[in-house]
């Protein structure tokens, strides 16, 4: 019986030491600054904008109000660049601080210069910031206008990438495998997306979704086949090869791109490599079918190879379409040199 006394007593106060390490160990913790960042909040595309009411209210909003209905690029309907929430600075805490993209306005006559601080994962992971300091309303406006296209790409770039970064984590095996094997880069396309069509050094792969169809194509070729290469002869290679790999549903028809629609041209830097990027309107030549799509043309001069990656959306009954396009768009910015 004191043996069995003695055994309950050493393991109280066994049991009354573990819990005041413990609540040491806590409070030692708590005095500790932590790193953590909880995931950012909202969906690609979303943008918070925190300024004061005199000034959203005012001239300066107005100016910003313009900017922010930027369209999002070769859409067949109009649709903006961000879906915009605008808060003042009071009610910039809790959770608002960690939506994906916030924009920050602010007006300080104290301020030895204007400019635009730009950073990441401010106040939570996968976040991008940008503080817009100005010394007056008048300085401000100078400030957006000039600084605009490099603002609305920081946060547009920034949801490209995060998604890009989620595709790396969860993706479809085979379709990884089968560009792997087959062309000099490797990509990571997300769940669903399966080879629909593999001819020579020509692959599509796609994404059935209810609604909607999201596409991707890849091809080489020898460099030196297509001579000068210009815009025109990009349009040229372009068509050519959607006329001989991507047939339409009816007799005789075929992908084409819609020449009633400007294609854009611009470069693009992703991967460690200069890209001529293609943007526009697809058309079925013979059918009723079309939407948006992007290409990314690379010159292999070393290696006498023409690279093409290009994605593509169809999605009719869907009136906003941004959001896939910004879906293939970040699938082709996987995009590895091997």
């Amino acid at each position: 019986m004191k043996n069995y006394i003695n055994t309950i007593s050493n393991r109280v106060w066994l049991l009354a030491i573990v819990v005041v390490v413990t609540i040491i160990a806590v409070a030692a913790c708590a005095d500790k600054p932590s790193n953590f960042k909880p995931r950012a909040i909202g969906s690609p595309g979303e943008l918070l904008v925190v300024i004061e009411d005199q000034y959203w209210n005012a001239a300066t909003g107005k100016v910003l109000k313009v900017l922010l209905d930027d369209e999002f690029p070769s859409l067949p309907q109009s649709e903006t660049l961000f879906k915009k929430t605008r808060i003042a600075y009071e009610q910039f805490e809790r959770h608002f601080r960690t939506y994906r993209n916030v924009l920050m306005i602010s007006i300080r006559d104290s301020e030895s210069s204007n400019r635009v601080e730009y950073r990441k994962q401010e106040w939570a992971q996968n976040q991008y910031v940008a503080k817009v300091i100005a010394r007056s309303p008048e300085e401000l406006n100078g400030l957006l206008e000039q600084k605009w296209s490099t603002i609305k790409g920081f946060f547009h770039n920034g949801d490209i990438f995060a998604m890009a970064e989620s595709y790396h984590t969860v993706y479809e095996p085979e379709a990884v495998s089968h560009v792997d094997i087959n062309y000099p880069f490797k990509m990571y396309f997300p769940k669903g997306f399966h080879l629909k069509k593999f001819k020579g050094e020509f692959s599509w792969l796609d994404s059935q979704r209810s609604g909607s169809q999201l596409g991707i194509f890849v091809y080489q070729c020898p460099l030196d086949s297509l001579g000068e290469i210009n815009t025109q002869t990009l349009m040229r290679f372009r068509n050519n090869l959607l006329r001989k790999q991507v047939p339409g549903e009816s007799k005789g028809s075929f992908m084409a791109t819609e020449e009633q629609f400007p294609v854009s041209v611009r470069k693009s830097k992703f991967a460690s490599r200069q890209w001529t990027e293609l943007r526009g309107l697809w058309k079925v030549q013979g059918d009723f079918m079309g939407g948006p799509f992007v290409d990314y043309f690379y010159q292999d001069k070393e290696n006498n190879r023409l690279l093409m990656v290009s994605g593509y959306v169809y999605a009719p009954a869907k009136p906003n379409k941004a959001i896939y396009m910004r879906e293939v768009e970040a699938v082709l910015k996987t995009l590895e040199m091997n």
